[in-house]
């Protein structure tokens, strides 16, 4: 469950950091477009591997601010064990809630991929409560 958009956009910076970066001769426009570049292929890859669901472990972009989708810092991954809930939110977002309070927010490009991933969670780990999306959440013991 990737984000197409999101791809793309780092496919577009990092090509546009690559043009420039033939052209520039200043070397400190050089090494801030590497680091552009660098930035930029780390958090396409982040993007196109997606939100992994696994038996053990859920791993996603780790977006350093939830409201900036443009601060990625590699990836995320967190143990079913730990999940206490999860709820479905408007606009295609998903909210976890770690059994220590922590939250997380993630996104999903349409409401069919976010209906996949809680599939797909409740295979993993069938005791991962999951509001907003049944009238009977079910809960662990």
């Amino acid at each position: 469950m990737r984000s197409l958009p999101m791809c793309a956009a780092w496919l577009i910076l990092t090509g546009a950091c690559l043009a420039l970066l033939s052209v520039r001769t200043n070397p400190l426009e050089i090494l801030f477009l590497l680091l552009l570049t660098i930035y930029g292929m780390q958090a396409f890859i982040a993007e196109a591997l997606g939100i992994c669901v696994s038996k053990k472990s859920i791993s996603f972009p780790r977006r350093s601010i939830s409201g900036l989708p443009f601060l990625v810092l590699w990836r995320a991954r967190i143990k079913c064990a730990d999940i206490d809930q999860m709820s479905s939110r408007p606009r295609v977002r998903v909210r976890v809630e770690k059994s220590t309070g922590e939250r997380l927010r993630l996104d999903f490009p349409s409401r069919q991929a976010r209906l996949r991933f809680f599939q797909l969670v409740k295979r993993a780990d069938p005791w991962i409560s999951i509001y907003g999306l049944s009238a009977t959440p079910s809960s662990r013991s």
